[in-house]
């Protein structure tokens, strides 16, 4: 396999879904044009569109559509043979499942909403997954594309954006399982466990096919969209997809702290480093104009290299198929600024270090209490988008807890329900895995009785993958609790035994009994149920009753213990609960790695490991709300370095110079005196 994407960790993809409703579309394009702007952006690899969502392709394809008003050029190929040229790698782009040609002129390809029956949102039309006809035409088509001189490609869209009942998913889903699908949408029906299972089987067996199939015939990368990794059940993302993946692609717009767990999701689950971490230079993909300022871009561009990806802006071509120079003048400014770092990170090929992690499992990625009837009234506009109703509450959590770790400064690491490795780890943080198998439950288990720490909430180990359940946790014995089977009232309390002291949540939890965990905090209840009519307070349901019922509690279990949190108030971001998760960790799991530091909450603090020599690399990222940043002067970070290494030499990446190795206490001090955006520190031993 071609490994050009160990060095090349700045990327672009210049999105070109431009349809043929006006025959002056796509007529000015100018491949030689277009690659001297990819060229001006400082740009290492470059990702060029063979077909877009439309269907439409920009070489002379036998099998799809060509884009009419090209007549006939060849604009991928011009396009790929001049980056090549330049000594840019050139990556192809790929749309399946949103392939609008194909779907409009092949119905029965088209996926089928219960729902009334919609198989398009207006703009997109979907194809099926699960309709063999449709694949072998995916196939055929790509392997036109695989053809060109492409160093690899990116499949899009692979995701389901509604839930199918067509033809082909019934007939599958009948010979496998000896059932048709149900109707009623209801995560404690088996039978709807069993469906989503399928739709999740049939989604991975897609994208493994396709690798296998351009594998077969060429030895380039391979990497499917991996952005819905955390979207919930609906688009039932798996690690089948990523097991697809040479490495993990996948496009985010949510802000800072997003971008923070995002990337280390991706870094978790991919096969290979570094992963790929995309966003538009624009607000989001639905503006064309708005781009973001230096400053922002710049802040975007340094947590993934802070976290040991490669970045990667997306622009718009404009309907005639010209570009806009003041874009890659900004993109360039960005490279050019960002290169000291860009050329560390490159030369090192690093992993992300940390102590705590935070587990990823895209089964538990569903709202417990959601139900429907899939066969109701045809939804319009953007709710056909919603392939299943209801909330995301374990990436709430998830979330919720990345932002104070973050601001904290405890770095933290993601790992999947497949890692088996925990080497390193000292905390698993599992924020309401519903669904977990025997052997992640011995993993786990195995893990706090050899000394680790387990921070578990809500539901977690509740329920096997196919939705069997004693009733109790399959974790109960590392917990120290037992599952009621009941639920505490929507609005709720933890009211502390030993001090004075109250956390809220707006959301329900488990009422869970301790057993032979030891009792930190009770949940405490309104006196009225917060939906009826009566009540304390016309606004809010203040505290009123303390239950016996256990909000937080510690377990020894072997060498380690457990903390367990029915509630779910780390997904509150607020200030109270996020000093409430703050104190969890520091009264029960502290960092090991930063001993001390006075940078302020917009700095993330990283550590990286190099791949290549023995190296580490510690991140400092300032990310502020407002910007431009304003600039933090006199910042320190006292780091005690994994498995008691000794460091030799220090070299700040800014101005490559080499600065003094101060110990203390046996932690090395890191000084940096003014911190605009990023700065990094090369540690050799």
């Amino acid at each position: 396999m071609n490994d050009w994407y160990k060095h090349c960790y700045v990327r672009l993809l210049i999105d070109n879904h431009i349809s043929e409703d006006d025959p002056a579309f796509m007529t000015k394009f100018d491949p030689a044009r277009y690659v001297a702007m990819v060229k001006k952006a400082g740009i290492e690899s470059s990702m060029v569109y063979a077909v877009c969502h439309n269907g439409n392709s920009y070489y002379p394809t036998k099998v799809g559509h060509m884009h009419a008003n090209l007549k006939g050029r060849d604009i991928f190929g011009e396009t790929v043979n001049l980056l090549r040229k330049e000594g840019i790698v050139p990556i192809a782009y790929y749309t399946s499942i949103y392939h609008n040609h194909s779907a409009k002129n092949h119905p029965a390809w088209r996926m089928l909403n219960a729902k009334g029956g919609r198989q398009s949102s207006g703009r997109y039309w979907w194809s099926c997954p699960n309709n063999d006809e449709y694949v072998a035409f995916t196939l055929a088509q790509i392997g036109e594309v695989i053809a060109y001189d492409v160093d690899g490609i990116f499949n899009d869209m692979t995701f389901w954006p509604i839930i199918c009942v067509c033809p082909n998913c019934r007939t599958k889903y009948l010979k496998e399982t000896g059932r048709e699908i149900p109707v009623k949408l209801d995560w404690r029906s088996k039978e709807w466990i069993d469906f989503q299972r399928f739709r999740e089987r049939s989604l991975a067996a897609f994208t493994q096919k396709i690798t296998g199939f351009i594998k077969s015939k060429k030895a380039i990368t391979v990497t499917h969209q991996t952005s819905t990794l955390m979207a919930g059940s609906g688009q039932a993302y798996t690690l089948g997809i990523a097991a697809a993946c040479d490495y993990t692609s996948g496009d985010f717009y949510g802000g800072k702290y997003q971008h923070i767990l995002g990337a280390k999701v991706l870094a978790a689950i991919s096969k290979n480093m570094p992963y790929e971490f995309m966003t538009s230079r624009c607000v989001d993909l639905r503006d064309h104009t708005s781009m973001k300022s230096e400053a922002e871009l710049t802040a975007e561009a340094s947590e993934t290299l802070a976290n040991a990806g490669a970045y990667f802006f997306i622009d718009a071509i404009n309907p005639d198929g010209t570009l806009e120079q003041d874009v890659y003048d900004r993109l360039g400014a960005v490279a050019r600024k960002l290169a000291p770092f860009t050329e560390t990170v490159k030369h090192h090929v690093p992993d992300i270090v940390a102590d705590k992690a935070l587990y990823y499992s895209s089964a538990a990625y569903v709202d417990a209490n959601a139900t429907a009837d899939i066969t109701g009234a045809a939804p319009t506009g953007a709710e056909i988008m919603c392939a299943a109703p209801g909330g995301n509450p374990a990436v709430e959590e998830l979330a919720g807890t990345s932002v104070f770790l973050t601001r904290a400064h405890i770095p933290f690491r993601a790992i999947s329900s497949e890692t088996t490795n925990y080497e390193g780890l000292n905390t698993i943080v599992m924020n309401n895995i519903m669904y977990t198998t025997p052997a992640e439950n011995e993993r786990i288990r195995k893990f706090v009785k050899g000394g680790g720490t387990l921070i578990a909430t809500g539901l977690t180990s509740l329920y096997k993958p196919d939705g069997a359940t004693t009733g109790d946790f399959g974790l109960a014995d590392v917990f120290g609790v037992s599952f009621t089977g009941e639920k505490a009232k929507r609005f709720h309390y933890l009211s502390f035994v030993a001090k004075h002291w109250l956390i809220s949540c707006n959301a329900s939890a488990p009422l869970v009994k301790a057993k032979t965990a030891k009792l930190i905090a009770k949940i405490m209840e309104p006196l009225f149920d917060p939906d009826s009519a009566k009540y304390a307070s016309i606004h809010s349901n203040p505290p009123g009753v303390v239950t016996d019922y256990a909000g937080l509690t510690a377990n020894k279990y072997g060498k380690g213990q457990c903390l367990y949190l029915s509630s779910p108030v780390f997904s509150l971001q607020h200030n109270a609960q996020q000093t409430f998760g703050t104190w969890l960790f520091n009264e029960y799991s502290p960092s090991s790695l930063v001993v001390a530091t006075n940078a302020p909450e917009c700095v993330e603090l990283t550590l990286l490991k190099s791949t290549t020599r023995n190296a580490y690399i510690a991140g400092f990222v300032n990310y502020q709300k407002e910007l431009p940043n304003v600039p933090v002067r006199d910042l320190y970070a006292t780091i005690r370095l994994p498995d008691g290494v000794i460091p030799k030499s220090c070299r700040r990446v800014s101005d490559n110079k080499k600065i003094a190795v101060k110990i203390e206490q046996g932690a090395l001090r890191l000084e940096v005196p003014c911190l605009e955006t990023i700065e990094m520190i090369e540690v050799l031993y």
